[in-house]
C-alpha cells in the first residue's frame, strides 16, 4: 500500500516508519495543524525507535489523547466563528478561518482578496436598498486620490433626504459590514464609537470605517495578525514553547520573524528617500541611523534610565527593584517541564492585560495617598511565553514602606487561595537599590540588552533557560513581536518623543530662558537636565515647558480619515504661538535608480555640515497664520 499523494509532512513521518498504525495514529495527529503534528511525528519516531510500537501508540493515547489535546481544544475553542450572522447573507469562509493559522503569506492574500469581493458585493446590495446616492458618494471619494479630497463630500451626497436620515441608513449599510466583519474574529473599524451611537461617529468616519472593510490591504494585516496569534498560541498550548522545546517563541513563529527581518533588509537595499527638492538618501541608510536601530534603541533607553538615576540622586530619592508575576493560571508549563494543571488557555496578552491592571490599581492607590514617584518598566517572557514585570522606581525614603505594601497588595489580590507567606515572594518580590553594591542603571542594564540585542551579555546566562543572553535576544525580541507586547516603559517624567524631535535641532537660542535650558539639555544628551528643564520628574503633561506641534491634514490617510502629524514643538513660553520647526522636508520612498543598482558599493555618508531630513514639510504653509521658527536642523544620534 503505497503512502497518499496529499499526505502532510507528519502523515508521511508516520507512514515511513509504521504504515500498519498510520491510520489509527491520525486520529491523534489528525485533530492539529501540521507544523504542530510534526514536532509530535518526529517524536513518536523516536519513541518506537528506542522502544517499540507498543511504547510510541501508548506515548499517542496518554500524552497526546489525555493531556495535550484537551488543551489545545480549549484553545480552539476561543477561535469558533459563527456561520450566520442576524440580517445578512450566511458566510460562506467558515471553513477557511477555521484552517487561517496553516495559511501561508500567498494563501493570506487570495483569502483577504476573496473577503473583499464578497464584502463589497454586499455592500453594493444593501446600499442600493437604502440609498442609491450614498452609493455614488462613497464610490466616487474611493476612487478619489487622498490629496485631492476637499470637504467633507460624503456629507454632500445628493440626496432629498434629511441628514438624520441619511446617517441612519449609512449607519444601517455599516453595520451589515460590520457583522460579516465580526464574523472573521475581527473587530470593525470604528465599532465602539459605532455603538455610543450618533453623536460619538460623524458621516465621513463611517464612510471610511466601510473602506478599510472593503480593503483587500486592510483584510489581510487582520487575517495575519489572527494567523500569528492563533498558531502561536496552540503552539503554547501543545508545550512546544517552553525549555524542553523552544523557549520564549515557538521555533515556527522564530523562523518566521527571522525571515521577515531578512526581507525587509532586502526591501531597504533597493529603495531610497527622496524629497520636494529631489535629493535622495538610501532608506538602508536612514534606518540604520533611526530609531529602529536596535543599537541606538538600547543607547536611549540606557541613556534616559540614567539621567532619572541622576535626578533621583540629586533630589535625595531611594530607589527600589520590584518584580511581578501572573498568578497558576496564567502560566502554560511548569519550569522544570510539564503542564500546569490550573491554565485556563490564557495568551501573553491576557498576562499583560493582567499585569497592566495591577499597575493601574496600584498607581491609582499610590495617588490617592499622594505618593509620586518615577523609573522604568521591562516587561520579558518566561520560558512558555508568559510575561513579567521588572520595574524600576524612585521615591522619597519616608514612601518606601508604603509603595512595597501596596504593590504587594494588588499583586496577589487575584487567585490568593495559591500562595500563603512564605511563597508571596512567587508573585511580587522587590530589592533595595544599595548605592555601594551597584548602581540602579546597573540593575535593570541587563534586562534592557536581553530584550533589544544581548549586547554585551555573551559571558552572562539567562536563568530561564542557561543559555547565553545574548543568544535568546532574538527569542525574546520575537516574542514581543508576536503578541504585541510593549517591552519598555516609562514611569513620570517628560515624555521622550519631545526629546527626539528637540535631538533634530541645531544648538539655538530663543528669549525665554526656560526655553533655553530645555534645548540645551536635549542638544547635551542630557536627560537628567531635559527632565528638571521640563519641569522635574513628577511634571503633569500640562506644565511641560516644551511640548509637541501637530498638524491636521483633512483626509489625509487613504481612507478619507483626517490624520495628526508631528509638526515640531511649541511652547506656552513662545510669544504669539510660534512654533520651533522640526520637520523640514517631505520625504518619498522611491525604487533606487539603475546607476545606484549597479554601484551597491557606494554608501552614502552623512557629513556633519550637511542638514537633517525628516517626513514633513511644514514650513511653508503661508496660510497658517502662526508664526513659525525653521531651523535646518542637524541629526543626532546615539
Amino acid at each position: 500500500m503505497n503512502i497518499p499523494q496529499h499526505a502532510s509532512m507528519a502523515e508521511r513521518l508516520l507512514w515511513n516508519v509504521n504504515a500498519e498504525d498510520s491510520q489509527w495514529c491520525q486520529q491523534y495527529l489528525g485533530q492539529m495543524p501540521d507544523f504542530l503534528a510534526t514536532y509530535f511525528s518526529r517524536r513518536y519516531m523516536d519513541i518506537f525507535a528506542q522502544s517499540g510500537r507498543r511504547d510510541a501508540n501508548s506515548y499517542l493515547r496518554k500524552t497526546l489523547g489525555q493531556r495535550v489535546l484537551p488543551r489545545l481544544q480549549r484553545v480552539k475553542d476561543r477561535y469558533q466563528f459563527q456561520h450566520h450572522a442576524s440580517g445578512i447573507a450566511p458566510f460562506p469562509f467558515i471553513e477557511q478561518l477555521d484552517k487561517v493559522a496553516t495559511y501561508d503569506r500567498k494563501q493570506l492574500l487570495k483569502f483577504a482578496h476573496e473577503i473583499v469581493v464578497f464584502i463589497t458585493e454586499n455592500y453594493e446590495h444593501y446600499s442600493t436598498l437604502t440609498a442609491s446616492s450614498l452609493t455614488a458618494s462613497l464610490n466616487s471619494i474611493s476612487s478619489l486620490d487622498s490629496a485631492s479630497l476637499k470637504g467633507s463630500q460624503y456629507a454632500q451626497a445628493e440626496c432629498s433626504v434629511s441628514e438624520n436620515e441619511q446617517f441612519s441608513r449609512l449607519a444601517a449599510v455599516y453595520q451589515l459590514l460590520a457583522n460579516l466583519t465580526l464574523q472573521c474574529g475581527t473587530q470593525p473599524p470604528y465599532w465602539q464609537r459605532f455603538n455610543h451611537g450618533r453623536k460619538a461617529l460623524s458621516v465621513d468616519q463611517l464612510c471610511a470605517g466601510m473602506l478599510r472593510m472593503m480593503s483587500a490591504r486592510w483584510w489581510y494585516f487582520r487575517l495575519k495578525r489572527l494567523r500569528d496569534i492563533q498558531s502561536e498560541h496552540m503552539a503554547i498550548a501543545v508545550g512546544q514553547v517552553q525549555n524542553a522545546a523552544s523557549p520564549y517563541v515557538s521555533r515556527h513563529a522564530l523562523r518566521e520573524w527571522l525571515e521577515q527581518k531578512r526581507r525587509n533588509r532586502e526591501f531597504f537595499q533597493h529603495f531610497d528617500l527622496e524629497n520636494e527638492s529631489g535629493e535622495r538618501i538610501s532608506l538602508a541608510e536612514a534606518v540604520v541611523h533611526s530609531n529602529a536601530n536596535p543599537a541606538i534603541r538600547r543607547c536611549e533607553l540606557m541613556v534616559r534610565m540614567r539621567g532619572f538615576e541622576d535626578v533621583a540622586n540629586k533630589m535625595g530619592c531611594v530607589g527600589e527593584f520590584y518584580t511581578i508575576t501572573a498568578p497558576a493560571k496564567y502560566h502554560a508549563v511548569r519550569h522544570q517541564g510539564g503542564f500546569i494543571e490550573q491554565w485556563e488557555g490564557l495568551t501573553p496578552r491576557d498576562t499583560q492585560r493582567y499585569l497592566c491592571g495591577v499597575w493601574a490599581k496600584a498607581r491609582a492607590a499610590l495617588a490617592r495617598k499622594g505618593i509620586d514617584l518615577f523609573g522604568f518598566r521591562v516587561v520579558e517572557p518566561h520560558h512558555d511565553g508568559t510575561p513579567h514585570w521588572h520595574i524600576v522606581l524612585f521615591m522619597l525614603p519616608e514612601h518606601v514602606p508604603q509603595v512595597r505594601k501596596i504593590l504587594e497588595h494588588y499583586a496577589c489580590q487575584e487567585e490568593q487561595a495559591e500562595l500563603t507567606h512564605d511563597n508571596k515572594k512567587s508573585r511580587f518580590d522587590y530589592k533595595t537599590i544599595d548605592p555601594n553594591q551597584g548602581s540602579a542603571t546597573g540593575y535593570i542594564a541587563k534586562y534592557i540588552s536581553k530584550n533589544i540585542d544581548g549586547y554585551a551579555l555573551e559571558d552572562e546566562t539567562d536563568h530561564e533557560t542557561g543559555e547565553s543572553l545574548r543568544d535568546v535576544a532574538k527569542s525574546v525580541t520575537a516574542w514581543a513581536s508576536r503578541w504585541r507586547i510593549r517591552q519598555f516603559q516609562q514611569i513620570g517624567g517628560a515624555p521622550v518623543s519631545v526629546w527626539r524631535e528637540l535631538r533634530r535641532l541645531k544648538a539655538i537660542r530663543l528669549s525665554d530662558d526656560k526655553i533655553n535650558a530645555v534645548l540645551q539639555a536635549a542638544d547635551q544628551g542630557n536627560w537628567a537636565a531635559y527632565t528638571q528643564a521640563q519641569g522635574g520628574p513628577w511634571v503633569a503633561r500640562r506644565d511641560l515647558v516644551i511640548r509637541l506641534a501637530y498638524q491636521h491634514i483633512p483626509f489625509g490617510s487613504p481612507y478619507g480619515e483626517d490624520i495628526h502629524t508631528i509638526q515640531g514643538v511649541t511652547s506656552p513660553l513662545l510669544r504669539c504661538e510660534k512654533i520651533i520647526c522640526t520637520r523640514i522636508h517631505q520625504w518619498t520612498i522611491v525604487p533606487k535608480s539603475d546607476t545606484a543598482l549597479a554601484a551597491e558599493q557606494i554608501v552614502y555618508k552623512r557629513n556633519k555640515k550637511q542638514f537633517s531630513w525628516s517626513s514633513v514639510n511644514n514650513c511653508t504653509n503661508k496660510q497658517n497664520k502662526q508664526e513659525k521658527y525653521c531651523y535646518n536642523s542637524q541629526l543626532k544620534w546615539f
